[in-house]
């Protein structure tokens, strides 16, 4: 079983490598956890850093990874942004996460975030609509 768990965190670990060198047995749980705080934070400042004004322009993605599998939730993002960039910043996010929850046995509810049916424009700012 040990085996297994080894085999599963190495091939995470080999997927994601870029962002989760970071991320290694030499680290606290301290430290990685800022590596995914300030990771997610750049992913947060790149999907709100246009005003919202017009929700055609807009669409979501999952991101994130629960201990009990699937998205933590989803995030808008404009259509003005470097998506493939965008979307190739949330991936190594929710594979960093991972990576973290398996290396620190983080748990949680198994809940499923629901999926958002589109996003609309509140006050310049875009809103998940479910």
């Amino acid at each position: 079983m040990k085996f297994k768990i080894l085999l599963l965190f190495a091939t995470i670990l080999l997927l994601s490598c870029e962002q989760n060198e970071k991320i290694n047995s030499n680290s606290n749980q301290e430290l990685d956890h800022k590596i995914v705080l300030d990771l997610f934070s750049e992913i947060e400042t790149i999907a709100y850093s246009y005003t919202c004004e017009d929700e055609g322009e807009w669409f979501f993605t999952p991101y994130g990874s629960k201990p009990c599998g699937g998205p933590m939730g989803y995030i808008p993002y404009s259509n003005q942004i470097d998506i493939p960039q965008f979307l190739e910043k949330v991936h190594k996010y929710t594979n960093a996460e991972e990576v973290f929850n398996i290396k620190w046995g983080i748990i949680s509810t198994c809940d499923i975030a629901p999926e958002p049916k589109g996003v609309i424009c509140k006050n310049r700012v875009p809103s998940l609509i479910y």
